[in-house]
């Protein structure tokens, strides 16, 4: 996913399968939960409701600690893409997740 699909993405809004998270939290592996059980979403982590861009702060270990998280918490478990791409100064991580084959998938904790 580039920044141009990241702007289309922004400014078509929020829907079925697009949600937008200020920051990483366990709404965020709901979410994913959500779509995994229905026909798959992206979420874009650093985007306000409003589509307002506020980036989040990231090292080089907070996507891979956000993904081992989601990995841990979720039966079966899921692990979404993951993308990180800088628009304005400002770090955006993009989560992508299919429609997954083993249903339910529950959220634990």
């Amino acid at each position: 996913m580039n920044i141009e699909e990241v702007h289309n993405l922004i400014t078509n809004g929020e829907s079925q399968v697009v949600e937008f998270k200020q920051s990483f939290s366990k709404n965020v592996i709901e979410t994913l939960v959500a779509f995994a059980n229905a026909k798959g979403g992206i979420i874009l982590i650093g985007i306000n409701n409003d589509g307002g861009i506020s980036g989040v702060d990231l090292n080089e270990e907070s996507v891979p600690q956000w993904v081992n998280e989601i990995k841990q918490k979720t039966v079966p478990a899921i692990i979404p893409d993951s993308k990180t791409v800088k628009i304005d100064d400002k770090n955006i991580v993009v989560f992508s997740i299919q429609e997954y084959p083993i249903k339910p998938i529950s959220f634990q904790g």
